[in-house]
C-alpha cells in the first residue's frame, strides 16, 4: 500500500519543489530590479532600462541606435538613463566635466569590449589610468607626426592613387563611371592605415580588393559586438579567459578574426627580427612606438586596434561629408568655386598642403559641418563616476554609475546649432563671430574626445579630410546615382555604410 502511494508523494514534492523555484525567482527578480530602479530613480529614461539591460540591446539590434536615442532624449531630457547602472547624456558642458584633464573618472567596463585582439589592452580598451597614460604617451609621438613619420607625406601617396583610380578606370570620355564611394574610401583607408601603421599598404585600393578579408571580418563582427557590448554579463563572458580558451581566435586560424591577428603577429616579428628589406623605406608608427619602448606585444595590441579604430571612424566622415556635399547643390558650388579660385591665384598646390587648406574657410565650414551631421561615432566611451559621487545637472550621481555620450544628437543640439540643427548649412561656421565660431567648433571637435581621452589619430584624420575633398573636387564632377535612396547606413555604436553609388565625371571647369 505504501509502495504504491510513493509515486504520487514524490510527484507532489517535485511539483512543490518546481514551483518554490519559481516563485523564488520571481521575488528574487522583483527585489532586484527595485533595487536596480532605486539606485538612478531621479533620472528619467525608457521604463524597461531602469531594471534591465535588454533596452539598450535590443535598441543597439535595430541598428538605429542614433535615432532611437535622439528620440528618447527629446522626451527624457539631456541627461537620460538607458540601463540600470547606466546615464547617457549630449550636453557638452557634462562631456567636457567629465573627460576634463584633471577629471577622476575613469573608464567604464565597456571599454574592455573594444578589442580586435581579446588577449590583451591596447591604448582603447585599456580601463587602468595610469597604465592608459603611459602607453598613450609612448604612442603619442607616432600620432602627432613626429620623428620619422611624414603623416602628410603618406597621405598624398595613397590620394595620388585614389585619384588616379578613378580617372584611369571609372573616367571615360564623353560618358562617365560608376562607383560605390563607400567601398572605395575604405579600400583607400585601409591602405593608408597600413602605410602609417606598419610602413606597408595591404594593396587593397590599388586592386580593389579585400585582401586579408579584414573588411568582411569587420562587417561581420560589429554589429554582434556592439549589441553585446549593452549587457555586462555578455561583455564579461565573451571576454573571459573561459570563452576565449574553447572558442577565441587563434592566430593560426585560415579566417575570421585570428588570420587578421596572425597577419599583425608576423608584421611585427619582422619589425623585432630585423627581417627587412630597408630600401627605399619611410619611417612608420611601428618604428617610432619600439623608439618609445612598447615591447613585442605591446605593439601588436596597439597595431590590432589601429585599422579597426582608425578607418572606420574616418571612412564613416569622408563618406558622411561627401554625402551631404553631393546633396547640398549650393554647397557643392561655393566649395568648387573656392577651390578654383585658390588654385588660380595660387593658393592650392597639388596636392594641397595641410596648412593651405586650414586657410580656405569655406572648406574648414564643409567639414566641420559634415563632422556633425554624420559623426563618426554614434554613442559609447562611458566614464565611470568616480568615489563620494558626482553631481550631473544639478542631480546626484552615485559612484560606479557609467556615463555614456550621445555624440549624434549632442552635434545636433539646438541650444548649440540653432533651431536648424538638423540642416547641413556650413555657412553657421562663418556667419557668426570669432568667439561664438571657435565654441561651434570645440563642440564639433568632442567627436574626437577630450582630454586625456581624445584620439590619438585625430591629426591624421584633419589631414585627410583637408586634403581629400579638394583633391577629388579640383579633378571631378559628381553625381548621386540613386538619390531617393542614396545609401544604406546601419546605426550600431558607430555606423556602418555600404551601396553609396556616384557617377564620376570630368570636372567642367
Amino acid at each position: 500500500m505504501l509502495s504504491w502511494l510513493e509515486p504520487s508523494l514524490y510527484s507532489s514534492k517535485s511539483g512543490l519543489f518546481i514551483t518554490v523555484i519559481i516563485l523564488g525567482s520571481a521575488v528574487w527578480y522583483a527585489i532586484s530590479a527595485v533595487i536596480a530602479w532605486h539606485r538612478l530613480r531621479q533620472f528619467p529614461g525608457p521604463m524597461a532600462a531602469s531594471f534591465s539591460y535588454l533596452w539598450g540591446f535590443f535598441a543597439m539590434k535595430t541598428a538605429r541606435m542614433n535615432n532611437i536615442l535622439a528620440e528618447e532624449q527629446r522626451k527624457h531630457g539631456k541627461v537620460m538613463r538607458i540601463g540600470p547602472n547606466e546615464l547617457v547624456v549630449y550636453d557638452p558642458d557634462i562631456l567636457w566635466q567629465i573627460n576634463g584633464v584633471r577629471s577622476t573618472y575613469d573608464r567604464g567596463d565597456w571599454y574592455a569590449s573594444i578589442k580586435f585582439d581579446p588577449y590583451g589592452n591596447s591604448v582603447l580598451s585599456e580601463r587602468d589610468t595610469a597604465k592608459h597614460d603611459k602607453r598613450k604617451a609612448q604612442i603619442g609621438a607616432a600620432y602627432a607626426g613626429k620623428g620619422n613619420v611624414n603623416l602628410e607625406k603618406k597621405v598624398d601617396s595613397q590620394l595620388s592613387i585614389l585619384i588616379n583610380i578613378l580617372k584611369t578606370k571609372y573616367l571615360k570620355h564623353g560618358g562617365a563611371g560608376i562607383v560605390d564611394f563607400s567601398q572605395l574610401i575604405r579600400y583607400f583607408q585601409v591602405d593608408l592605415v597600413t602605410l602609417v601603421g606598419s610602413g606597408e599598404p595591404w594593396g587593397d585600393l590599388v586592386h580593389e580588393k579585400d585582401h586579408f578579408d579584414f573588411i568582411s571580418i569587420a562587417d561581420s563582427i560589429v554589429p554582434f559586438l556592439h549589441c553585446m557590448m549593452m549587457i555586462p554579463l555578455f561583455r564579461d563572458f565573451f571576454a573571459s579567459q573561459f570563452f576565449l580558451s574553447l572558442a577565441g581566435p587563434k592566430e593560426t586560424d585560415e579566417k575570421g578574426m585570428g588570420k587578421f591577428l596572425g597577419i599583425i603577429k608576423r608584421t611585427v616579428e619582422k619589425r623585432f627580427s630585423g627581417d627587412l628589406d630597408q630600401t627605399n623605406r619611410q619611417g612608420d608608427m611601428l618604428d617610432e612606438w619600439i623608439k618609445h619602448g612598447l615591447t613585442r606585444r605591446e605593439c601588436e595590441l596597439e597595431l590590432a586596434i589601429q585599422l579597426p579604430a582608425g578607418s572606420e571612424t574616418t571612412t564613416t566622415a569622408l563618406r558622411g561629408i561627401m554625402l551631404y556635399v553631393l546633396s547640398a547643390p549650393s554647397v557643392y558650388r561655393k566649395l568648387q568655386e573656392e577651390i578654383t579660385v585658390g588654385i588660380r591665384d595660387a593658393r592650392i598646390s597639388s596636392p594641397i598642403t595641410q596648412e593651405e587648406a586650414r586657410r580656405l574657410p569655406y572648406l574648414q565650414a564643409v567639414i566641420q559641418e559634415g563632422l556633425r551631421m554624420v559623426s563618426p561615432v554614434v554613442m559609447g566611451f562611458p566614464k565611470r563616476v568616480p568615489a563620494g559621487g558626482d553631481t550631473i545637472d544639478g542631480k546626484f550621481v552615485p559612484a560606479g554609475t557609467d556615463v555614456f555620450v550621445n555624440f549624434w544628437s549632442m552635434l545636433r543640439n539646438r541650444d548649440t546649432f540653432g533651431e536648424d540643427a538638423d540642416v547641413f548649412r556650413p555657412e553657421r561656421f562663418l556667419e557668426c563671430d570669432e568667439v561664438n565660431r571657435a565654441y561651434l567648433a570645440k563642440n564639433v571637435d568632442l567627436a574626437f574626445g577630450h582630454g586625456r581621452w581624445m584620439c590619438p589619430g585625430k591629426t591624421l584624420a584633419w589631414i585627410e579630410l583637408n586634403k581629400i575633398f579638394v583633391e577629388l573636387f579640383r579633378n571631378f564632377d559628381f553625381q548621386i546615382v540613386n538619390p531617393e535612396s542614396p545609401w544604406k547606413c546601419w546605426g550600431y555604436s558607430s555606423f556602418l555604410i555600404d551601396d553609396f553609388w556616384i557617377r564620376v565625371m570630368e570636372r567642367e571647369c
